[in-house]
């Protein structure tokens, strides 16, 4: 089998910048609430709400603060990261900067998956393929990455025989645990993912999303991957046409916006590989601090 490993020398090199800011441990506290729970690990109080644990009321900070607290518990269990990556011909496309779409999904689930094993958690795979999704266990490691890496690798150009809507679908029917579900797609797909199929995903797991963007329209040397030829200039340069493109992208963005805030989920684009470090920060502590919703970033 042979692995490329320049990805994964990229990958090790990206995180390597990151470690220079305050802290390099991104996902620390950033999903934790996905494991509430009673265990041996306090972790804070917090005001007391209709339908919490009466036993779990500290009277004496109750008394001392004047308003009801209740103690809450943090489980020790692992995080489960699930990579739900896209696959198909829209991948062999370029971003607005020129970049493979491809070589930024493979670089932005590597750089993320490298991060989650360094962290502590175990993370899987999924996507779709000829019978349906690919899913993987879940683990950490080298050698589990390079075994991902090496399967997206093999399949990200190839149509699959389903949509990743069907392969979300499959995860959270098909794997019975809790997860942080990281989904790599391109933007013009995250337009069409349900809003109820997001907040189905987000009753009982964690969303968060990056869109990969995808080159104009118009401009210059302008490839339609449909026909599989390069378009006429007369079309390519257009004015109106070029106009109806940015409307189209301002309602996708809309409407992607709006599903992701009622959902709950967090999402940012990307559309070169210098942006994924910073990206990924971003999208971490915007859902942190509960920012859902899609932001557009030109880093």
């Amino acid at each position: 089998m042979n692995i490329d490993y320049e990805y994964l020398s990229r990958i090790r090199r990206a995180v390597t910048l990151y470690t220079n800011r305050k802290t390099s441990n991104i996902l620390e506290g950033d999903f934790h609430s996905i494991h509430k729970g009673r265990s041996m690990d306090f972790e804070d109080l917090k005001e007391y709400t209709p339908g919490d644990e009466v036993h779990d009321i500290d009277w004496k900070s109750s008394s001392r603060m004047g308003t009801i607290l209740v103690r809450r518990y943090m489980t020790d269990r692992r995080h489960n990261m699930m990579f739900v990556c896209d696959c198909g011909t829209k991948m062999t496309g370029d971003t607005p900067s020129g970049e493979a779409k491809k070589e930024l999904a493979l670089m932005t689930f590597g750089t993320m998956a490298y991060i989650a094993g360094r962290n502590g958690a175990d993370y899987a795979l999924s996507f779709p393929n000829a019978s349906g999704a690919f899913m993987s266990m879940f683990k950490s490691g080298a050698d589990h990455l390079e075994r991902l890496l090496y399967e997206y690798q093999k399949c990200v150009t190839t149509d699959g025989a389903q949509d990743i809507t069907k392969t979300l679908k499959d995860v959270i029917n098909n794997v019975h645990k809790r997860m942080i579900i990281f989904l790599i797609t391109d933007v013009s797909t995250l337009a069409t993912i349900d809003k109820n199929l997001i907040r189905a995903i987000t009753m009982d797991h964690d969303l968060v999303a990056i869109g990969i963007q995808d080159a104009g329209l118009t401009g210059q040397n302008v490839f339609d991957l449909d026909v599989g030829r390069y378009e006429r200039f007369f079309f390519s340069h257009n004015a109106k046409l070029r106009e109806l493109e940015q409307g189209i992208r301002t309602e996708e963005a809309d409407i992607i916006n709006e599903n992701c805030r009622q959902g709950r989920a967090s999402v940012v684009s990307i559309k070169k590989e210098s942006e994924i470090i910073d990206n990924i920060i971003l999208l971490l502590e915007r859902y942190r601090h509960g920012n859902y919703g899609y932001i557009t970033t030109t880093v």
